[in-house]
This record gives C-alpha cells, sequence and structure tokens, in this order.
C-alpha cells in the first residue's frame, strides 16, 4: 500500500470526486422514487414501504460490509460494489412492479452499505498516517455535500424529465463514479482472512460516537424526507430548490470557515457552536411563513451540518487502526442509516398530531440529547484515545 506524503494526492482526488458522485446520485434518486412510484400505479403505504425497504437492508448488511473490506481486498470489493451499485437504478425501470421494487431496494441497501463504508476506509488507506484525521475531516465533506446537491439534482431532473429518463440520468453519474475509482488502482497486501463472526462485524470503539451521532441525524432525516410536503402547505414550492442551494453554501462557508479549527484540534467549541446553530434553526421552523425563511434556515441547517459530519468522521477514523477502519466506519454509519430513519419515521407520526412546522421545531431535542452525551461523554472519550 502507497504512502503519499500529502493530503490532495491524485488517489485522494479521485476518491473525493467519486465518493461525492455516489452520494449525490444516491440522494438524488430519494425524491424521485415517490414520482415514478404514483406513475405506475403504486400509492399510499405502499411507496413508504418501497422507500423503507432501503433503509432496513443498509442497516443489516452494515456490519457484513465492515467485515468484507477488514478480510478482503478493500478496492476490489469497492469496485465490484460499486458497479452492483450502478445497475440499481436501470433496474428500477425495468421492474415497474411493487414487489419487484421493493427487492430492488433491498438490493440497492445492500450494496450500498458496502459502498458508502469503502470510500471513506480506502480514503484514509492513502492517506499518510500523520494526515489521516486532517485528510479524512476534508474527505467527509463530500457526505455533506452530497446529501445537500442529491435531493437538489434529483427534484431538478425531476422536473424536466420522465421519471424513467432521470433514472437513466443519475445511472449516468454513478458510471462516471465508477470511472474515477477504477482510475485509482490502489494496491494492497494479501489479507489474512478471518472467519465471520457477528460479534467482529460491531467496532465496539467507535459506538460512542456512532450513538452520539445518531441522535444528531434525526433532525436531519426529518428535513431531508419532509421538506417538500412543508414546501407544499406553505405554497413556497418554487422555493424549495434553492433552500438545497443554501443549504451546500452554508456548508462550504462553515467547512472553509473552520478547517484550521478542526486542524488545531479546537473540537469542543466547534461542536458547541454548531448545536446552537442547529437547536435555533429547528425552533425557527415553529415561524416558517416565507421563503427567505426557507433559505435562511436551509443556510444555517448547512453550516451546522459542514462543521459536524466531517468532525465526528475524523473522531471515528483518527482513532481507529488501518485494519479495522472497515468495520469501524461500518459501524458508525449506522448513525446515518438509524438517525435518518428515526427522523424520517417520528415526522410522520408529528405531521399527523402537530404538523411539520411544530414537528420540526420539537426535533430540536435531539440536539440537546446530542450535546449532553458529547459534553458528558463522547469529547473525553476522544480525547482519551488520542492519548
Amino acid at each position: 500500500m502507497e504512502k503519499p506524503q500529502k493530503i490532495w494526492n491524485r488517489k485522494f482526488i479521485l476518491l473525493f470526486i467519486t465518493n461525492l458522485l455516489v452520494l449525490a446520485a444516491f440522494y438524488a434518486s430519494i425524491p424521485i422514487i415517490p414520482v415514478y412510484c404514483q406513475e405506475i400505479g403504486i400509492t399510499g403505504s405502499k411507496v413508504g414501504i418501497v422507500l423503507t425497504a432501503m433503509s432496513v437492508a443498509t442497516i443489516l448488511f452494515r456490519p457484513i460490509a465492515g467485515y468484507l473490506l477488514d478480510n478482503f481486498n478493500r478496492y476490489r470489493v469497492y469496485l465490484v460494489f460499486l458497479a452492483l451499485f450502478c445497475l440499481s437504478f436501470p433496474a428500477f425501470i425495468a421492474f415497474p412492479i411493487f414487489g419487484a421494487l421493493i427487492i430492488v431496494r433491498l438490493y440497492m441497501g445492500a450494496v450500498y452499505s458496502v459502498c458508502g463504508s469503502a470510500t471513506m476506509t480506502l480514503a484514509s488507506d492513502v492517506l499518510p498516517f500523520d494526515k489521516i484525521t486532517q485528510g479524512i475531516s476534508r474527505f467527509a465533506f463530500t457526505i455533506s455535500i452530497g446529501m445537500a446537491v442529491g435531493p437538489y439534482v434529483g427534484i431538478q431532473v425531476q422536473n424536466n424529465m420522465s421519471s424513467k429518463a432521470s433514472f437513466l440520468t443519475v445511472f449516468g453519474i454513478t458510471v462516471v463514479a465508477f470511472i474515477c475509482v477504477a482510475c485509482c488502482r490502489i494496491r494492497y497486501p494479501k489479507v489474512e482472512r478471518k472467519k465471520f463472526s457477528i460479534k467482529d462485524t460491531i467496532y465496539k470503539t467507535a459506538i460512542p460516537f456512532m450513538l452520539n451521532m445518531m441522535f444528531l441525524m434525526i433532525p436531519y432525516g426529518a428535513v431531508i424526507a419532509y421538506s417538500s410536503i412543508l414546501a407544499q402547505e406553505k405554497n413556497l414550492t418554487s422555493v424549495l430548490p434553492y433552500f438545497y442551494i443554501f443549504l451546500v453554501v452554508g456548508m462550504l462557508i462553515s467547512k472553509l470557515s473552520t478547517q484550521k479549527m478542526i486542524d488545531a484540534g479546537k473540537h469542543r467549541v466547534l461542536v458547541y457552536i454548531s448545536l446552537v446553530i442547529l437547536i435555533a434553526t429547528m425552533i425557527s421552523y415553529v415561524f416558517l411563513e416565507t421563503g427567505a425563511h426557507l433559505l435562511i434556515a436551509g443556510f444555517f441547517f448547512g453550516v451546522g451540518y459542514g462543521i459536524l459530519q466531517p468532525l465526528f468522521q475524523s473522531f471515528v477514523t483518527g482513532t481507529t487502526p488501518a485494519p479495522k477502519r472497515g468495520v469501524a466506519n461500518a459501524t458508525y454509519m449506522l448513525s446515518y442509516d438509524i438517525g435518518i430513519g428515526i427522523g424520517s419515521l417520528l415526522m410522520g407520526f408529528l405531521q399527523e398530531s402537530i404538523g411539520l412546522s411544530a414537528g420540526f421545531g420539537w426535533t430540536a431535542i435531539a440536539y440537546l440529547v446530542g450535546g449532553i452525551i458529547y459534553i458528558g461523554y463522547a469529547d473525553r472519550y476522544y480525547r482519551t484515545l488520542k492519548g
């Protein structure tokens, strides 16, 4: 395995672009799928079943993804599973039947769980040891941008193309991602393969960070899943695409303005600042009535997550030895799967009982819980690991 001397080497850049494209494609499909389901006669709760199927598969397969990455050639595993991930998008067109789409979503969740864990692991492997924490904090920014750009791309292609053409467009994005990673050609020594064991599929050291981020991702899941419905209720549908642009701008500004503080190890103050911003943003949804307010909320939502997501990823990768990074990243990424799933499910109940605006406001409690976990344990735990 090669040991480059700088962060932005050729392999790291290619992996950076790859992960950004994969995440953008995945999140672009989220607004496309419900519309496509309705077009082919799948409505009501059946749409929810199709959407939820992937989350179930992703959560169940994450631990297996970690085993594959730590016991086989990581680069080859990623190439295979990224190719399989590409095929999931034309599969929506090929199998326009309710039962078949559930199978497609289960398949998509399984292969995506490997892809999502693999890129972060590969990126850490092509970094010099003393640059891993700094490099991964930059690389994890692809998660923030992909989760923001993806829905915007999905809404735009859905508004200007047919659903089938939209899926083919997203498929094209994943093909470009595959070409990028194929150009990396990362070499690994032969791996001593261990027998598969359930207890070895969870990296215990990463669990505190995973649980902490799980709470912080609950409001994110609520916003991503229900912003379009809230915009319809408030007659702000025309503003919604720009919400995601402001979200990306907020992430970019926060990342560029705080990177030196992250590199200097000033993590605690950054977590506090981001939590205050996010709590205020979610509470402000209670009073949301105008397009300007929605855009401002998107901007500050981006600022908060532009700090938190890369920061927590660097906590995990920067404290994990190379042979365990696959299972560590797979364990940590469960926070996204579970947190976003809880947020989406919770808002479904809150929408019926108190409405979306008030529901968004109440999700700020998850930030308070996440903050308590960080202050009471996660921060001290990270400093102990770093020694």
